[in-house]
C-alpha cells in the first residue's frame, strides 16, 4: 500500500498542476469569450458543480468502509453493489432537478441571462449536464480507490483530464470557436474520466465484485441513514459558491462574476493544495476502534497536522502575499479580484487549520457537529452577501464567511475539549493557534488599509510578508526538517 508521503506528494502534484491550468483557461476564456459571456458560464457551470456534491454521501460513505471493512470482502461486496445502483439512480434524478432548476432559476431572468444569448446557453446546460452524469459516476469508483488508499491512480487520472481540458481550451482560443465548443470539451473530459475509472476498477482493482445479486435494500437503508447526514453538511458547504454568484449576478453585475471566480480559485488553490495533500486524515481516522487510539491520534496526528496548516497558511497568505497579489494584478488586470481575494483568505487561512479536526471529527462518524457548522457557514454567508450586494454594493459582505468559519472552528475545538477531555490550554500550545490569531489580526488589518487606499499597493503587502516571515521563520524551518527535506530525499532515491 502507498505511503502517507507518497500520497501527498501525488496529492500535491495533482491539485498544484490542476491549478495552474485552471487559471491559465480562465484568462484565455476570458479573453476569448469576454466577461459577461464568461459570466454566464461560470453561473451555469455552478449549478452542475453543485449537484456533483450532491451524491447525498455516498462518496465519503465509501471510503469510510471500505477503510473500515477492507479486509472482509463479502461485506464490501454487498455495501458498494447497494450503493452503486442507488448512485446511478441518484445520478439521474439529479441531472433532471437541474434542468428544472435552472430554467426557473436562471433562464426566464434576462438580468442573468439576456434573451440574445438564450438559445445558446440553453444548448450548453444542457451539455454541462450531461457532463455532470460522467463527472457523478467517477466520483463512485474514484472514492472506491480513496478508501483503498491508492490517491495516486486518482491524482494520475484528474491531472490526464486537465491536459485535456488545457489542451482544448487553447483549440478554442487559436480556432476562434463558440461556447458550445467550450462545453463540448468539458463533456469529452468527464466521459475520459469516467470510463479511466471504470477500466482500472474493471481490469486492476478486480478485488470487490459489483453486482445486482449482491444488492440488499436493508445495507442500502442502513448506508442511507449515515450518509444523510454527511449529505447535508456537503449541501450547506456547496450552495456557497452557487448562492454568492447568483447574489453577484441580481444584486451587483454579472461582470463581476469572474472577478469574485478568480479570488475564490486563488483562495481555494492555496487551502486546497493543503486539503489535498492530507486527505490520508480521514481513512486513517475511520479506521480507529477504541477511545484510547482516538485521543492517541489525536494528540499524535490531528495536532500536528493543524501546525502545519497554520505555518502553511502563514506561508501562502502571508509571506507569499506580496508576489500572489502582483500576479492576479498583472495576469488578469481585474483590481476588483484583489480586495476578494483578500477577504477569501482568511477563511481559508483558518480552514487549514481545522481541516484535520474536521476530517477526524468526520472520521469517527460525529456528523451532526459537522451539519450544524455547515449550516451556520451556509446562513451567514446568505445574509452577508445580501447585505453587502444589495445594500453597500461591494464585495465587504463577503467578510460573513469569514466570521462564520471563526465560529465553526470554535465549536470543533470546544468539542475536542469536553469529548476527548483536553484541556483548551494544550490545546492552543499544541495546534499553534496563538500563531494563527495574531496572522488573521494582521490580515484584517491589511484588508482595511486596502480598502480605504491608505498608502502604496507595495509598501502595504511588503509589510505584511515581512512581518509574516518573522513570526513563522522557526515554524517554517522545522516544517521543512521534518516533513519537507526527507520527502524530496525519498523521492531522489526512488528516481
Amino acid at each position: 500500500m502507498p505511503s502517507d508521503k507518497k500520497n501527498s506528494f501525488w496529492l500535491s502534484i495533482q491539485f498544484m498542476i490542476s491549478i495552474i491550468f485552471s487559471l491559465i483557461t480562465i484568462k484565455l476564456n476570458i479573453i476569448h469569450f469576454g466577461k459577461e459571456i464568461f459570466g454566464i458560464w461560470l453561473l451555469l457551470a455552478s449549478i452542475w458543480g453543485f449537484g456533483s456534491i450532491v451524491d447525498f454521501g455516498f462518496g465519503l460513505a465509501i471510503v469510510k468502509y471500505i477503510a473500515q471493512y477492507q479486509d472482509e470482502n463479502d461485506t464490501i461486496n454487498r455495501i458498494l453493489s447497494s450503493i452503486f445502483f442507488v448512485f446511478l439512480f441518484l445520478g439521474l434524478s439529479v441531472f433532471i432537478l437541474g434542468l428544472i432548476i435552472g430554467y426557473l432559476s436562471y433562464f426566464n431572468n434576462p438580468v442573468l441571462i439576456p434573451n440574445k444569448y438564450l438559445g445558446t446557453f440553453i444548448t450548453v446546460f444542457v451539455i454541462l449536464g450531461l457532463s455532470f452524469l460522467f463527472q457523478y459516476l467517477s466520483i463512485f469508483f474514484k472514492s472506491v480507490f480513496e478508501g483503498l488508499n491508492k490517491f495516486t491512480i486518482t491524482s494520475m487520472f484528474i491531472i490526464i483530464q486537465n491536459s485535456l481540458i488545457l489542451l482544448g481550451v487553447i483549440t478554442i482560443y487559436i480556432l476562434k470557436l463558440g461556447i458550445i465548443w467550450l462545453a463540448l470539451l468539458y463533456l469529452l473530459s468527464t466521459v475520459f474520466l469516467a470510463l479511466g475509472h471504470f477500466i482500472y476498477y474493471k481490469f486492476v482493482i478486480r478485488i470487490y465484485k459489483i453486482s445486482i445479486r449482491n444488492f440488499e435494500f436493508v445495507t442500502a437503508k442502513k448506508i442511507f441513514g449515515f450518509s444523510v447526514s454527511i449529505q447535508l453538511m456537503n449541501i450547506c458547504n456547496a450552495l456557497i459558491d452557487p448562492v454568492v454568484k447568483y447574489m453577484l449576478g441580481n444584486f451587483y453585475s454579472i461582470n463581476s462574476i469572474p472577478a469574485y471566480e478568480i479570488a475564490r480559485r486563488f483562495a481555494t488553490a492555496i487551502s486546497g493544495l493543503f486539503f489535498n495533500a492530507f486527505k490520508i486524515i480521514l481513512p486513517k481516522a475511520s479506521s480507529i476502534k477504541t477511545n484510547s487510539e482516538r485521543l492517541s491520534f489525536v494528540k499524535k496526528d490531528v495536532f500536528k497536522y493543524s501546525r502545519l496548516g497554520v505555518t502553511y497558511s502563514g506561508f501562502a497568505f502571508g509571506i507569499c502575499l506580496l508576489p500572489l497579489m502582483i500576479f492576479i494584478n498583472i495576469f488578469f488586470n481585474i483590481k476588483e479580484s484583489l480586495l476578494i481575494f483578500m477577504i477569501l483568505a482568511l477563511p481559508e487561512s483558518i480552514n487549514n487549520y481545522g481541516y484535520s479536526i474536521y476530517n477526524f471529527l468526520l472520521g469517527i462518524g460525529k456528523i451532526s457537529v459537522l451539519v450544524f457548522i455547515q449550516l451556520n457557514n451556509l446562513i451567514f454567508v446568505i445574509i452577508s452577501c445580501f447585505l453587502g450586494f444589495k445594500i453597500f454594493h461591494n464585495s465587504l459582505g463577503l467578510l460573513g464567511y469569514f466570521l462564520s468559519v471563526v465560529i465553526g472552528n470554535i465549536i470543533m475545538l470546544y468539542y475536542l475539549h469536553k469529548e476527548m477531555e483536553i484541556t483548551m490550554l494544550s490545546i492552543i500550545k499544541d495546534s499553534n493557534l496563538f500563531k494563527l490569531v495574531l496572522l488573521i489580526s494582521i490580515m484584517c488589518l491589511s484588508i482595511v488599509i486596502f480598502y480605504l487606499d491608505y498608502i502604496s499597493f507595495y509598501i502595504l503587502f511588503s509589510t505584511l510578508s515581512i512581518t509574516s516571515f518573522f513570526i513563522f521563520y522557526t515554524s517554517l524551518k522545522e516544517s521543512a526538517n521534518q516533513l519537507l527535506f526527507p520527502l524530496l530525499m525519498k523521492l531522489y532515491k526512488q528516481f
